[in-house]
């Protein structure tokens, strides 16, 4: 049983691949539901990318020093941080999720109330705010799941996947 575990558990390079992989697709997701959808992002949304451009990034730069040798004590904290990452990134979306359900009030900054939003935010000269849609709006849904909600339930899924890795690997492996 213990061999079976064992050719199941993925190695902390193969973690790293995985969550640049889950994360770049989120990106390009989100991306392409503003930019072919004509969805904006409201300020919660782009604070989640940017934990995704932060995880993504992180884990990617593991991967490559996991190739060349990093020292496996340094692996497993990048797992750490990893972890920690996505279980915030997770509860990000969540809180997003009952912003737009009504559940409770978001940040202030999110209540754009009749104002346009700007078509492009990277379009915005250095000092200006970027004011989109309300975080209350749900733009988009599948199954009754928006797309906040869907970034915390895949956050999460990550987060415990990545938690379950350190676990396995924290002890040195024996031969």
């Amino acid at each position: 049983m213990r061999t079976l575990l064992n050719s199941l558990i993925v190695t902390p390079e193969r973690l790293f691949l995985l969550t640049f992989l889950v994360s770049a697709a989120l990106l390009a997701g989100a991306h392409g539901f503003e930019h072919f959808g004509h969805l904006a992002p409201c300020l919660m949304c782009l604070e989640q990318r940017e934990v995704h451009w932060l995880g993504g990034s992180l884990a990617l730069g593991l991967f490559m020093a996991g190739l060349f040798g990093l020292p496996r004590r340094w692996l497993l904290f990048g797992l750490l941080v990893l972890v920690l990452t996505y279980f915030y990134s997770a509860g990000l979306g969540f809180f997003h999720a009952g912003v737009e359900q009504g559940f409770w009030k978001g940040p202030a900054a999110c209540a754009a109330v009749n104002v346009q939003p700007m078509e492009d935010p990277l379009s915005l000269d250095m000092g200006e705010i970027y004011i989109g849609p309300s975080c209350e709006e749900v733009p988009w849904q599948m199954l009754g799941i928006s797309m906040a909600g869907y970034n915390g339930l895949i956050s999460l899924a990550l987060a415990l996947l990545l938690g379950f890795g350190l676990w396995h690997h924290r002890r040195p492996p024996t031969a």
